[in-house]
Order: structure tokens, then C-alpha cells, then sequence
């Protein structure tokens, strides 16, 4: 695929923070379909004309997926997600939804999941896909066009390429201003801490969960570390592969069990090629055993997502003459095209 030329992501970008700056939001939804969309750009093939269809229940499932630690109490109540005096549409949904499923992934597997998604589509289909381009009597016809298309929506050419190229600037972007709308909320002021507290709340990893797939892990990797080879003797780490600061969407196919003094000398670095080979080849021959291990431990995963953004995080490091890094003492290298062999 074609790069999108610099002068288009720049029009991108300010169009987008014209989005964020001037448009009406009422609720926070429209920053959760930015979100939405940034992430399916980055985990969905691109068409060979640049579009890329979304489908009206993909939406609704990140929807949920994004909203899902939201609705949980924060400080002993629930925080505000809309201006209005009655809660949220999706809000009242999903937090009805959640005391009978203790995870994500529990709620995936349950019968009445699906009547949830139809649910919340509904919600997304009458209010924020079809007013998210509209600023003031503006309407930045950017992005799609308003209409859904057998329940689905058309990103336009070259608009999948832009979210995925300026995937960390639109996800702070979003983040830091859905963080401002929920702090400014009158019902919100009373329950909120630091803006740290919030943002973790909001937007954070839960680093406990990762426990449940470290036993399972480990006896895949046969008690080593991933990366060195080295016996784990302490329990280990779950590493990101692609690193959390580059992508915050935790999937089980992108966790290996590390050493700790592994794990903290790559930081948020990319692994070099070798150990990319190694990761896509272990997702791909030890699929059956993987899909057990998260499975047993009620985590997410999709193993064609974390390889599409596995393959999205390595060609913007190219791109960018980034350093991967090699093994601990901070041995790093360029990265050259030569992972793009691990894809073929």
C-alpha cells in the first residue's frame, strides 16, 4: 500500500482536532468512535483502494470494549459520561450488562451478548456516526460518508492509511480530551482525584489480569524466557510484545513470559527481527495450545488482529529508523526491512 503523502496526514490531523476542539459533544461516544476507528484501522486489512469497510456490530463491540472498565465505579460511583441529567444510552447498557459477567472476555462468550451489541449499534447508528464531522454549521466530510451501508460504514481512501500512520498522535489527542470533558461534568467533580488516578482509570492496562495467562505462558516456553533463552526462576514477567505505550489494546497473542530484567531493558522498545520471527511463528504453530491458555483465563485474543498490528507497529518503526532492541545491557540495532520477511 501506498504511503499517504505527509501534506494528507497533516490535513488529517487538523481536521480531526477541529473535530475535537469545535464540535458539539454532548456525550463522550464520539471520542470513543475516534478510538474505535483509529484501532479497527490498525487491526483490519486496508482494501487495494485505500477504503476500508467497518462493520455497524465491529463498532458496537469496541464500543463496549472501551466503555467496559468505564462503567465500573470509580470511587465508589459511576462517572458521568454525557452533559444531560439522565445517564448515557450505552452507559446504562453496558453497566446492566456487567455484574453478570466478571470479564470481558466472559461477557463474549455469553447468549445475551449479542442482543448488547444490537443494542448499543442501534445507539450508534441514530447519534454519533452520523453527527461525529459536523463543527458548527461545518461538516468536515472527511472520514465516511454519513449513510450506513448494509450495517456498515466506508472509511474513505487514504483514511485508514492516516489513522494508522498517526495512530499515538490521535490516540492522545482523543484521550487527553475525553479526559477534559469527563473532568469537566459538575456530577464527575466530587469523585475525582489526580488527573493520573483518572487517566489510569480510564484509559489503563489491568496489570493484575496478566497473572491468569502467566502459568499457561510458561509451559508453553518450557520455564524460559522468551527472549534470552534463559531459565525463569522467579515467576517471570508477561511482556508486551508490541509494546503498551505504542498500543494500548491488550490481545493475548501478543504476550511472551520474560524475564523481569528482560522485560525492563526493552522497556518500550520493539524486539529485533529474530525475536519478531520467533513471536509470529509461535502464535501461528502453537495456535491450539495459545487459544487454551487465554481461553481458560477469560482473555481477549485474536491472533489475525495482533499480527496486523504487529505488522503496523514494525513498518512505522522502518519508517521512522527506529532501533529495536537485541537482548539486555541495551544492545539495540536499526531496524531494517528485513522483518518484513516474518510476514510472508
Amino acid at each position: 500500500m501506498t504511503l499517504t503523502s505527509e501534506f494528507a496526514q497533516l490535513e488529517f490531523l487538523t481536521k480531526l482536532q477541529r473535530i475535537l476542539g469545535e464540535g458539539l459533544f454532548v456525550a463522550s461516544y464520539k471520542y470513543a468512535l475516534l478510538l474505535a476507528l483509529a484501532e479497527l484501522s490498525v487491526e483490519k486489512s486496508i482494501s487495494p483502494d485505500g477504503s476500508l469497510r467497518i462493520e455497524l456490530n465491529e463498532l458496537a463491540d469496541r464500543f463496549i470494549t472501551l466503555y467496559w472498565r468505564q462503567v465500573a465505579p470509580f470511587n465508589g460511583k459511576t462517572l458521568a459520561q454525557n452533559n444531560g441529567p439522565k445517564e448515557a444510552v450505552i452507559i446504562r447498557e453496558i453497566a446492566k450488562f456487567r455484574p453478570v459477567a466478571p470479564t470481558l472476555a466472559t461477557a463474549h462468550r455469553r447468549k445475551d451478548w449479542a442482543g448488547l451489541v444490537r443494542r448499543v449499534g442501534r445507539t450508534l447508528a441514530e447519534m454519533p456516526l452520523m453527527k461525529l464531522q459536523r463543527v458548527g454549521k461545518d461538516r468536515l466530510d472527511f472520514l465516511y460518508e454519513e449513510k450506513l451501508v448494509d450495517r456498515g460504514i466506508v472509511l474513505r481512501p487514504g483514511v485508514a492509511a492516516c489513522f494508522r500512520a498517526q495512530f499515538g498522535v490521535v490516540q492522545a489527542l482523543v484521550q487527553a480530551s475525553w479526559l477534559s470533558f469527563i473532568q469537566r461534568l459538575p456530577p464527575n467533580r466530587p469523585l475525582l482525584g489526580s488527573m493520573t488516578d483518572l487517566s489510569d482509570f480510564l484509559f489503563g492496562s489491568d496489570r493484575s489480569r496478566l497473572n491468569d495467562i502467566a502459568e499457561g505462558l510458561l509451559a508453553l516456553q518450557k520455564g524460559r524466557c522468551f527472549y534470552c533463552a534463559g531459565a525463569v526462576r522467579d515467576g517471570g514477567d508477561v511482556d508486551h510484545f508490541i509494546p503498551w505505550a505504542l498500543y494500548k489494546v491488550d490481545l493475548g497473542h501478543n504476550f511472551v513470559l520474560a524475564h523481569s530484567s528482560c522485560n525492563q531493558d526493552k522497556r518500550d522498545m520493539l524486539a529485533a527481527t529474530g525475536h519478531l520471527e520467533r513471536w509470529v511463528e509461535r502464535n501461528d504453530s502453537e495456535s491450539v495450545t495459545l487459544g487454551q491458555v487465554f481461553k481458560a483465563a477469560r482473555f481477549p485474543f485474536d491472533a489475525d488482529a495482533s499480527l496486523s498490528v504487529a505488522e503496523w507497529a514494525y513498518e512505522n518503526a522502518e519508517r521512522a529508523r527506529a532501533l529495536v532492541w537485541i537482548r539486555c545491557r541495551a544492545q539495540t540495532a536499526r531496524l531494517t526491512a528485513e522483518w518484513r520477511e516474518c510476514f510472508k
